[in-house]
C-alpha cells in the first residue's frame, strides 16, 4: 500500500504493483485494463484522496495514470526540476519523451562524484520505465 507519506517512493510502489500484477493474466482482458482496476486498491490515505479527486475519465490509459502517480507522488523540487528541464510543464510531454529527460537527468547526476548517491538513476528508473 502506498499512503503518500515522505518517506515512501512512488517509483519502488510502480515497480512493485507493477510486479503483482504481471502475476495475473486474464484471457481477453488487457495489461493496462488489469492495472488500471488494480491500481486505486494499492493506494490508501492521502494517495487514496488524490485518485480519488480524479475527474472521472481523465486517466485511460496505465502510461497516463504512471505519469499522473509520479507527477503526484514526486517531492515538491523534483517536479519543479522537471518543470524547468522540460520547458514549461513536465505532465505535457509524451511519455518517451518524458523518460528520456529524466534518464538524462539522471546520469547527469553522476558528475558530482563517487560520493553522490546515484543508486535510484540506475535502478529504480530502469524498473519504472514504460514497458
Amino acid at each position: 500500500m502506498f499512503h503518500g507519506l515522505p518517506s515512501e517512493d512512488p517509483i519502488d510502489h510502480l515497480d512493485e504493483f507493477d510486479r503483482l500484477c504481471d502475476l495475473t493474466k486474464i484471457n481477453g482482458v488487457s495489461e493496462d485494463a488489469i492495472k488500471l482496476r488494480l491500481f486505486p486498491m494499492s493506494l490508501a490515505d492521502k494517495a487514496h484522496q488524490w485518485e480519488k479527486s480524479l475527474p472521472h475519465g481523465t486517466i485511460t490509459t496505465w502510461d497516463e495514470c504512471k505519469k499522473a502517480f509520479l507527477a503526484k507522488g514526486c517531492l515538491a523540487r523534483y517536479r519543479e526540476m522537471l518543470d524547468t528541464a522540460s520547458n514549461g510543464n513536465f505532465l505535457n510531454q509524451d511519455v518517451d519523451d518524458g523518460w528520456q529527460l529524466v534518464e538524462n537527468m539522471a546520469i547527469s547526476t553522476e558528475c558530482y562524484g563517487d560520493n553522490y548517491d546515484t543508486d535510484w538513476s540506475s535502478t529504480a528508473l530502469d524498473r519504472a520505465r514504460p514497458r
